[in-house]
C-alpha cells in the first residue's frame, strides 16, 4: 500500500507562508507560485511539491543561491510543470 499524499489548500498555504490567499492566487496566476492541481474547480496543493519549492529558495548565506534542479514525479522541472498548469488555470 502506497503513503497517502498530503495536500493544503491555498488557505492552508498561506497560512504557513504567512500570506494572504489573494497574494497566494495572485503567485499562480502570475506563474511564480508552486505547482497545483485543479479538481472540481478547487485549488489544491500537493504538500511535496510546496517542500520542493520552498527548498529551491533556500538560501544559506546572503547572496548565495544554487536553485536546485529538482524534478517533480512526472520526470518533468517544476518550473516546466508550473508554467504548463499556469497556462491551462489563467491563461
Amino acid at each position: 500500500m502506497t503513503d497517502s499524499v498530503k495536500h493544503l489548500t491555498q488557505n492552508d498555504l498561506a497560512n504557513r507562508w504567512n500570506k494572504s490567499v489573494h497574494t497566494i492566487e495572485r503567485y499562480r496566476c502570475d506563474g511564480i507560485g508552486p505547482a497545483y492541481l485543479k479538481i472540481g474547480g478547487k485549488v489544491m496543493y500537493r504538500l511535496i511539491d510546496i517542500e520542493a519549492f520552498e527548498s529551491e529558495r533556500l538560501f544559506q548565506r546572503p547572496n548565495v543561491h544554487k536553485p536546485a534542479q529538482q524534478k517533480s514525479e512526472s520526470g518533468l522541472m517544476l518550473r516546466e510543470a508550473m508554467n504548463y498548469w499556469n497556462k491551462e488555470a489563467c491563461g
